[in-house]
């Protein structure tokens, strides 16, 4: 709990305390003594009372009005508010409502060493963790770079999602909206309304009407699932996914969920001379290695891409950016009219 709300709380008990005190310290009517000096003690008590709830009282107000606004995003697929561009870094973003840490990493494998790119993830509300197409509109043909969908829609950061319009199949739910529902059979990012994630395949979600149960807001449909109850998930070719190449050493993105409301990020470079990539499994065992309870892996090749503060983070492969149809991304809720100037 927040400082301020903790002393607002014990503020307003002592309020109460003191307020309950007076009713039976101070004499009633029919229990007056005729004693003048012991009158005036009681008055005197009565008095120094008062005035010390007046002011406890003028103190809890303070606090009160101290504590942060909240603000919420509406659950469609309007832009973010725009960042306030003072709260950024060179690595790193925050206001009351998110904070982002960025950094990269050189992770030492058994035969080599890759580079890694991660952001560490916090927000304040669910809808803040987002989802956008290319076009602003499910269901086009259209393709952009996940830079320019970032800054479209105001990301701090983004990654790129699971290029949905590649297939057919799926259970494809972004923002709240349910936009296909054709079983697969992989496994499927299921992430509710309260920003909690969880996976499992997409005909059981489909079947149990899981989706609908448990509030989804969005959905990733690449797969596979790689760390499962804070370990990581030892599977070599039967992925249940559409993860091209298993054992192959490529460029990857991964999201997991380290706590309540808190995320981390992972895309890492490959396919150059400075870092070969990873498989699906040792990707894993980086994300447990990161105290995720949960991770998935997402699309990846050069289709891996983290954009921080509208630039490109990682390391691109095969030339550089490919155009995509969404991406998957934080904001912060804070309007604008809010910023302190």
């Amino acid at each position: 709990m927040d400082k301020s709300v903790i002393k607002g709380t014990i503020l307003f008990l002592l309020l109460a305390a003191f307020s309950f005190a007076t009713v039976f310290l101070v004499p009633s009517s029919d229990k007056i003594i005729n004693s003048s000096d012991t009158a005036l003690s009681q008055k005197k008590l009565y008095v120094d009372m008062a005035e010390s709830v007046i002011r406890i009282n003028e103190n809890v107000n303070n606090e009160i009005f101290e504590l942060p606004k909240f603000f919420t995003l509406p659950l469609d697929l309007s832009p973010a508010p725009k960042p306030d561009p003072s709260k950024f870094t060179e690595d790193s973003y925050s206001d009351d409502t998110i904070t982002v840490k960025c950094w990269r990493e050189r992770i030492e494998l058994k035969d080599r060493t890759v580079t890694a790119n991660f952001a560490d993830v916090t927000i304040v509300h669910p809808t803040q963790l987002r989802t956008a197409f290319a076009g602003g509109t499910y269901g086009t043909s259209k393709r952009t770079h996940a830079s320019k969908m970032a800054a479209a829609n105001n990301a701090v950061l983004a990654v790129n999602a699971d290029f949905y319009n590649c297939r057919t199949e799926g259970l494809i739910i972004r923002q709240g909206t349910v936009y296909r529902k054709k079983p697969f059979g992989i496994d499927t990012l299921f992430i509710d309304s309260y920003g909690d994630f969880s996976v499992m395949k997409d005909y059981l979600a489909i079947n149990t009407q899981y989706f609908k149960k448990h509030e989804i807001y969005q959905t990733v449909v690449f797969g596979p699932v790689i760390v499962e109850k804070g370990k990581a998930v030892k599977k070599l070719d039967k992925f249940n996914s559409i993860a091209c190449g298993p054992r192959a050493k490529n460029p990857r993105t991964a999201i997991g969920q380290l706590g309540k409301l808190h995320y981390l990020v992972c895309a890492i470079d490959g396919r150059s001379d400075v870092s070969s990539g990873v498989t699906t499994n040792e990707l894993a065992v980086i994300m447990a290695d990161k105290k995720c309870i949960i991770a998935y892996n997402m699309d990846g090749g050069q289709s891996t891409t983290m954009v921080f503060h509208n630039k490109l983070y990682n390391v691109v492969s095969d030339g550089g950016e490919r155009t995509m149809t969404d991406i998957l991304y934080f904001a912060t809720s804070v309007p604008e009219s809010e910023w302190k100037k």
